[in-house]
């Protein structure tokens, strides 16, 4: 329980119980206003330990619940992207977009050296320093300690740190070589100068051939895949349309033994190289753009009008194709508004208009106002919201972590009323 003026926790109970929750609050009779969730609990309870008092339904809780079931009915009706017809003149711009994305994508794969190459071609064409950095994804800061660096510095740079662990691998691999063939020619046998060097002497009598090399055979070579053979023909099986377990079927009657695993990362692999080569055409020809369903999700939180990847033009597109999308829009705000302009009259009329779409998500929310509709009432016309209350669990449970959850509720309530007392969390 938080004072609405004074911003502190009065109290706290450890029972979400009816009877306990009335019994608690009897030891209150001041109280006038209550904000509160749309718990019954707790409807009931304040009913009968202060009959005068007036309840109301907290605006945040009613809001999330609209919004919840508003997405719920927007999954149901929509993929995880809606694809759209698009004009001819937006449709270049867009084709630009892609091809722009796409080349970030390659850009994002190059090694640093490479980089270096093409901003060294860019500035030879003119461009200036903050545009080739944003075509290459390049740090500006890289840009400008690469200029001032010498060859021989960025040589060292360019290199990948595995490289340079191998290097300093081989340096130290020859150095023992090279101390091998000095104790060699002092006359000591191949047992003597395996002690001294503490190695084995099957080592020693490779370091002192004249053929041996410090770099393994099989250093800087891709190590071949027991999938090598049927690669060609998994990409057949795949731009025919058949799934990796028919592909795998396939496949191993002709003898592949590997893993299924191995053949589904393959087939992702192909999956994505296709998912980035692919344009927004269809094969009919159409042009089309694709907006993402997550950015639909938004506009249940933010107005149209203030939404930048979404045009009017575009979400009026998505409604001709969904129109429950319409409905759902249209419906989430107009409840909104009741709340800005606080008129009862259009509530009553809202809560008809919801049970008239005869969606079932729409029917379970409206339950639900109207069960606590005195509540809901007292929401649109009282400023009264449990912003206190929940601003004060993060308070809550900093107190908790201090205690390392050792403590009973009576320690950590005291302690929290007496921190409220003393101002120091406030």
């Amino acid at each position: 329980m938080v004072d609405a003026e004074t911003h502190r926790i009065i109290d706290m109970i450890d029972s979400r119980d009816e009877e306990a929750v009335e019994a608690w609050l009897k030891t209150y009779p001041n109280l006038q206003v209550v904000s509160r969730d749309g718990s019954i609990t707790y409807h009931n309870a304040i009913t009968e330990a202060h009959p005068e008092a007036v309840q109301v339904s907290d605006r945040f809780h009613i809001f999330k619940n609209l919004t919840k079931y508003a997405s719920d009915i927007l999954k149901k009706e929509l993929k995880n992207s809606v694809t759209i017809p698009v004009d001819d003149p937006k449709c270049e711009v867009i084709c630009t977009q892609q091809d722009d994305i796409s080349q970030n994508n390659i850009n994002r794969k190059l090694t640093l050296e490479e980089k270096w190459e093409r901003a060294l071609q860019y500035q030879a064409d003119g461009k200036s320093k903050s545009w080739i950095c944003t075509q290459l994804n390049m740090d500006i800061r890289t840009y400008d300690k690469l200029i001032s660096q010498s060859e021989e510095e960025k040589q060292k740079k360019f290199k990948k740190k595995t490289t340079i662990i191998h290097e300093e691998k081989i340096q130290k691999k020859m150095k023992d070589v090279n101390e091998a063939r000095e104790l060699k020619k002092l006359g000591l046998s191949n047992r003597e100068i395996s002690r001294r060097m503490g190695l084995d002497r099957r080592t020693i009598k490779r370091y002192l051939d004249e053929n041996f090399t410090p770099v393994h055979a099989s250093y800087g070579k891709k190590r071949g895949s027991i999938l090598d053979p049927y690669k060609e023909e998994i990409k057949e099986l795949f731009e025919r349309g058949l799934m990796s377990s028919k592909i795998e079927e396939i496949i191993r009657e002709k003898g592949y033994n590997g893993s299924a695993s191995n053949l589904r990362h393959y087939v992702h692999e192909l999956k994505q190289r296709k998912s980035e080569s692919s344009q927004v055409f269809s094969e009919s020809d159409t042009q089309t753009e694709i907006i993402e369903r997550s950015n639909i999700l938004n506009l249940l939180y933010k107005p149209l009008e203030k939404m930048k990847v979404i045009t009017q033009e575009q979400f009026e597109h998505i409604c001709e194709e969904h129109p429950i999308v319409k409905t759902v829009y249209d419906l989430t705000w107009k409840f909104k508004n009741i709340f800005t302009t606080k008129s009862i009259e259009e509530l009553d009329s809202w809560i008809e208009e919801a049970k008239n779409t005869n969606i079932q998500e729409f029917e379970s929310f409206t339950n639900g106002l109207t069960r606590d509709i005195e509540a809901v009432k007292n929401a649109v016309t009282y400023e009264n919201n449990n912003g206190l209350a929940e601003g004060s669990i993060n308070k809550l449970k900093v107190i908790k972590r201090i205690m390392y959850g050792r403590c009973k509720f009576s320690t950590l309530r005291t302690k929290t009323l007496l921190l409220e007392k003393m101002k120091i969390f406030n």
